[in-house]
């Protein structure tokens, strides 16, 4: 796994999992049970793809479905989630991106990120693109292309956004979001 930090409270790990494990959170994404709902604008008539594990279900677990029992084991057997484990979990979210989802700019506070990119193939040229601003929503002060088998700890107080995939790339853009309240 390669670590880099490309701004004090960004970051990223990149080939977290092996290929095994990294398929079969792909496939999850795949068959996981979407609904239209969350929206990162509250004057926005949109909602968008997704699929979340509350808080609820990871305390009975061993009562939810063995695809989502793995799931769960996999993402916490990885650095950065093990790096979290001293933070009180808020939940996970599977977002399913197309080329006609507009996503605006938003936070998460009081919260910390783990994003995942779930898909095993990328190329450039496909979208998918994450970008973290200034304090002013202006400038960029880290852009991540969409990198399968990687994982951005961010700082939720960090205004971002980011694209859906372009019309040469795949249909959907599946991430993983788990957000962790912050202990400070």
């Amino acid at each position: 796994m390669k670590i880099s930090k490309p701004h004090p409270k960004i970051t990223v790990y990149d080939d977290v999992f092996p290929w095994q494990e990294q398929h079969h959170l792909y496939l999850a994404c795949r068959n996981a049970p979407y609904v239209i709902g969350w929206n990162d604008r509250v004057d926005s008539q949109e909602g968008y793809m997704h699929s979340e594990i509350t808080p609820q279900m990871y305390e009975h677990l061993e009562q939810c479905d063995p695809t989502i029992q793995q799931f769960v084991k996999i993402l916490f057997s990885s650095e950065p989630y093990n790096s979290m484990k001293d933070r009180k979990l808020v939940n996970t979210v599977i977002n399913c991106d197309t080329m006609s989802d507009t996503h605006y700019g938003h936070t998460h506070q009081p919260q910390e990120v783990l994003l995942y990119y779930a898909n095993t193939e990328w190329k450039d040229g496909w979208g998918g693109e994450t970008f973290f601003f200034d304090k002013n929503g202006k400038d960029i002060i880290f852009a991540s292309g969409y990198t399968p088998n990687r994982i951005i700890h961010f700082d939720g107080e960090i205004l971002h956004n980011f694209g859906g995939p372009k019309r040469e790339g795949p249909k959907f853009r599946f991430s993983i979001s788990t957000f962790f309240w912050k202990n400070d």
